[in-house]
């Protein structure tokens, strides 16, 4: 005779469920949000945000702060689903919970629509609705955009720029609720700063890329002709996009010594890079953009004019 389970059984072993099993079981989630990332989009919004405030509001700072990160960790989860299958080819990726099998495809779906949506709202309800309307640009850009470009053209990389460089411009527009020359700026220093950056990632994991068949322009150009002249137009641009704060009145002079600094040590990193070509500089490259962009985005704040 087969024995059923009453509603108070059932709700007895909810309530017993260990603190490990609730662990284990939220693990993937945790995973699929990325972190890392996550916190430099909280970050760069902040700094939008401190840009743009002539008076702090806790609530609208914390609003915008939630909203965008809600924002991004759903449209990551849309591009994890769309590419579960190319990152159960390449090694670095292999493991997410996606391809390793950790969630269902429609559990993450639900994730992903559930973040996205709530950070629309919480924008628009709790800041200015444009910085909702550009949130919600980011989101459809990243995932019917970026996200299919990224098998068909190398492209992708410069498109896929764009929504990367938008979080301190809802972070402004949040504040004020107009498009200023500081939006303009951090979109411009973020947009550019993100192509040596991604460009030095993707000459680590070449073949990683090429393993996928993905037309990353590293795996297009395997001699790095043209990868290395891209990374150093971009060091190069940077040199005055970094001035332009304090030439505009911004910034002051120790920002613009600081800022000009980080962007000449960038550089001679990807000067370096461009003549040997190996995985060494490569490396060195990537964590070169990852202490220029503090340096910048922090003296900015510290010497605000």
């Amino acid at each position: 005779m087969t024995q059923l389970t009453g509603p108070s059984e059932q709700s007895w072993s909810l309530r017993t469920t260990s603190p490990a099993t609730w662990c284990a079981n939220l693990a993937p989630y945790a995973k699929l949000t990325k972190p890392r990332l996550t916190t430099m989009v909280v970050i760069t919004t902040l700094v939008g945000f401190a840009m743009g405030a002539e008076q702090w509001s806790w609530l609208a700072l914390t609003a915008t702060l939630i909203g965008a990160a809600l924002s991004c960790i759903g449209a990551g989860v849309f591009n994890q689903i769309h590419e579960r299958r190319i990152d159960a080819v390449m090694h670095r990726t292999m493991n997410r919970p996606l391809p390793a099998g950790q969630i269902s495809v429609t559990h993450a779906g639900v994730f992903a629509f559930s973040c996205c949506f709530l950070g629309v709202i919480l924008l628009a309800c709790l800041t200015t609705f444009l910085a909702a309307v550009i949130t919600l640009g980011i989101v459809i850009l990243y995932v019917f955009v970026y996200t299919p470009l990224k098998r068909k053209s190398s492209l992708s990389t410069v498109v896929g720029a764009v929504p990367g460089a938008l979080p301190p411009v809802v972070g402004y527009v949040a504040a004020t609720g107009r498009l200023g020359a500081e939006a303009w700026l951090l979109f411009a220093i973020m947009f550019v700063w993100q192509l040596p950056h991604f460009l030095a990632i993707a000459w680590l994991y070449r073949e990683d890329y090429a393993r996928a068949n993905l037309p990353v322009l590293t795996v297009l150009d395997p001699e790095g002709s043209t990868v290395f002249r891209q990374i150093l137009l971009g060091t190069i641009v940077l040199l005055p996009l970094t001035a332009a704060p304090t030439l505009l009145g911004i910034s002051g002079t120790l920002y613009l010594f600081g800022g000009l600094a980080a962007a000449a040590m960038f550089l001679a990193f990807a000067i370096c890079v461009a003549v040997t070509r190996t995985q060494l500089h490569a490396r060195r490259l990537f964590f070169a953009s990852l202490v220029y962009l503090p340096i910048v985005l922090g003296l900015m704040l510290v010497d605000k004019v």
